[in-house]
């Protein structure tokens, strides 16, 4: 198989993650039908278009100005991957946990042939796709919410900006002949596909993030498949990890060890204990707020990072109105546009200090 074609497998693995495996479980649950379609399109899209605007003499600039940022991409990235299968686990055994683990230790040590090993993760995730449509799911109810409107700038925002602190992507696109064709094809087929799966099992993982006991039968392709692509995603950040700091194996495990323990400590007795006043699952808020580097801290590092303290300042007063927005919802959707409101002034602001050389 062309190296174009199997890198495009591991962009459209590398970049699931549980964002897409479960963010449109809750835009479908809040907001409705477009608040998805504009998921989608932003995602394919955005992370497709990395593949034609960076080129390589671009990145190799890019790599080294940006490089703490981007070790803090991966970081972030491998967090959130744990926390969510921990998640998992705490309401369906913590076995999950270790079967996750074993995972990327396998995708880790098959670092000279991920690409080849992407290939087999994209065709077990159709197989396990195929395996949940013959249990006849019901199709997901995707009725618009009121106030749907107010999520579909900070969808955009986050997904046309931060692929590009997205170690995995530079990656392919050194090793890939021809990145145009991968990242095309990664995200407009193969990606897709993968979303579609989400799609139809939304009603049935929301289902269970909620409470309900786990049905086995319908739900274990659904699991399987998080585990299996949450796990090379894992895999994949903590290799480019390992290339950008010369350090001791130890020395770059034990943080994590200590985070998975930290997890467990407080997802076993906590994983049904609401957040006070906002009425929000304690989990689902720690969810929401990963997704807060993505839709806001990222994004914005990009626009402004050039003017540090313009980022800082931008950042500390959208934060208050983006979080209620995104946390709380309902009445306060709104501060997502209000939010959204205060980042385009403050880049139109630099676009005009920058077009007439203001310091």
């Amino acid at each position: 198989m062309p190296a174009s074609v199997l890198y495009a497998f591991y962009l459209a693995s590398s970049w699931l993650w549980c964002i897409g495996a479960f963010l449109p479980v809750l835009l479908l649950r809040d907001y409705g039908w477009a608040s998805l379609v504009v998921f989608a399109l932003a995602n394919v899209v955005g992370a497709a278009a990395f593949g034609w605007v960076m080129t390589q003499k671009r990145q190799q600039a890019f790599l080294v100005n940006h490089r703490p940022m981007l070790k803090l991409f991966s970081q972030v990235t491998v967090a959130f991957q744990l926390f969510f299968v921990a998640w998992l686990s705490a309401l369906l055994g913590w076995w999950l946990l270790l079967v996750m683990l074993v995972l990327i230790g396998l995708f880790y040590r098959a670092d000279r042939v991920v690409a080849g090993v992407a290939v087999g993760v994209f065709l077990l995730s159709l197989a396990l796709f195929g395996s949940y449509l013959l249990t006849e799911p019901p199709l997901p109810v995707a009725a618009l919410q009121p106030g749907w409107w107010h999520t579909l700038l900070p969808l955009v925002l986050g997904f046309a900006l931060s692929p590009y602190l997205d170690l995995t992507f530079h990656r392919a696109l050194e090793q890939s002949p021809n990145p145009r064709l991968s990242f095309t094809l990664g995200f407009g087929v193969f990606f897709l596909c993968l979303l579609v799966f989400v799609f139809f099992y939304s009603a049935d993982l929301a289902q269970l993030m909620a409470g309900a006991s786990p049905d086995w039968p319908v739900l274990w392709p659904v699991v399987a498949f998080i585990v299996l692509q949450t796990a090379f995603t894992v895999a994949l950040h903590l290799k480019e990890m390992q290339r950008l700091q010369q350090a001791s194996r130890l020395a770059r495990l034990w943080p994590w060890g200590l985070y998975l323990l930290l997890l467990i400590l407080l997802l076993e007795p906590l994983a049904g204990w609401a957040l006070p006043w906002i009425d929000l699952p304690l989990t689902e808020g720690l969810y929401k707020g990963f997704l807060f580097f993505y839709g806001l801290v990222f994004p914005l590092y990009l626009l402004l990072g050039k003017k540090p303290k313009r980022f800082w300042i931008t950042l500390l007063l959208a934060t208050p109105a983006y979080g209620l927005g995104f946390l709380v919802g309902g009445d306060f959707l709104f501060l997502l546009s209000l939010s959204m409101a205060w980042v385009a002034v403050i880049l139109l602001l630099t676009f005009r200090d920058t077009l007439f050389n203001t310091p």
